[in-house]
């Protein structure tokens, strides 16, 4: 399939709007729900954005076009989400803000309960990423405050709590195998932890990091990270650039500028990155390897993403917010006017 890729726009309007005189809703994050034709959005507020791409455009927007509207879900009373995950099953929701508190929510019928099913103060700072193990017995929070917290998912008995970064935390990764959490954050950092012990195994340094995360989303160290479907390799986005790693041994291996967002196809070797203009990447894998064989780079520096560029969609607009369905057959691109995009590859 990959070699035959093609990548169309859906000609539909997804728009976060919740009808108050405030400016546009930024995306910050997207993710699919695992079973259902579902799309949750992270926006500047505190509650999430569900859309239902079956849906037909119902509402009007500015110069009369038609888009379709969202479910607000999730409510925190105060602050913004931050960042949230969907269960394996799709039958939780789980949310963190920075109100500092970890929720969980039902999610039945499709949409998730009025109120959540079990909520704790996780973290003494903004909670700013949350991913499950492949199982769904784990919940994984990371924070400003530089802690990463492995959480039992069905009654958040606190397992066991990680120390190692400097500063804030913005990303998360759990390997398939639910043995190993990948964490990354300001201070540059990306760190391997043994989920069972609690316990830090390697670490490196991403390319690009300093302390003005929140002046300027450009000058981070990680922003966000993605793991391939073999688990070989991890995706490191921020600071205007994406690097691509050997997971057992953290060894760089290539770099593209241009991108503080970044996935994996859950089954190709494809990766799609990007901010204002959004890649698409066909890696050649066998190049992968070779890299990892070849001397090191006195310099530490890499060459682009070895394989073949698919498609590239500009945006115009800083945005944030990318995803693959479950079957790899969509993928969504937020922007930072509150639409989504919807794209079909075939």
């Amino acid at each position: 399939m990959a070699d035959s890729l093609q990548i169309k726009k859906v000609e539909k309007a997804f728009y976060a709007d919740d009808g108050a005189k405030r400016g546009p809703l930024t995306m910050a994050r997207l993710r699919f729900h695992p079973r259902e034709q579902k799309v949750f959005a992270q926006t500047a507020d505190r509650r999430l954005a569900l859309f239902d791409l079956t849906a037909e455009a119902s509402q009007k927007g500015k110069g009369g076009s038609q888009f379709v509207p969202c479910t607000w879900i999730c409510p925190h009373e105060i602050g913004w989400i931050r960042s949230f995950a969907v269960h394996p099953q799709g039958n939780i929701v789980a949310t963190g803000g920075s109100d500092r508190t970890l929720r969980l929510w039902n999610w039945e019928e499709g949409k998730t309960s009025d109120n959540p099913l079990l909520q704790t103060n996780a973290h003494d700072g903004w909670v700013e990423a949350i991913a499950y193990s492949a199982d769904g017995d784990k919940l994984v929070t990371a924070s400003s405050d530089g802690l990463v917290k492995i959480w039992q998912s069905s009654d958040l008995k606190l397992l066991h709590t990680l120390r190692g970064h400097k500063h804030a935390i913005f990303d998360l990764a759990f390997t398939k195998s639910g043995e190993q959490i990948i964490s990354g954050g300001e201070d540059g950092q990306c760190k391997v932890w043994d989920v069972a012990r609690g316990e830090l195994q390697r670490e490196w340094t991403f390319g690009n990091s300093n302390d003005q995360f929140g002046q300027n989303p450009r000058h981070s160290g990680v922003h966000r990270l993605s793991l391939s479907h073999d688990q070989r390799w991890l995706a490191v986005a921020g600071g205007e650039q994406v690097d691509l790693f050997e997971v057992a041994e953290g060894r760089l291996l290539a770099s593209e500028k241009g991108g503080m967002d970044t996935a994996f196809h859950p089954k190709l070797p494809l990766l799609v990155t990007g901010e204002i203009e959004f890649k698409l990447w066909q890696y050649d894998e066998a190049a992968l390897v070779k890299a990892i064989a070849a001397k090191p780079d006195k310099n530490n520096k890499a060459k682009g993403i070895p394989g073949k560029l698919l498609s590239s969609i500009k945006r115009g607009d800083f945005s944030l917010g990318l995803d693959f369905s479950a079957d790899g057959r969509q993928l969504v691109l937020g922007k930072a006017d509150g639409n989504v995009e919807l794209h079909e590859l075939t």
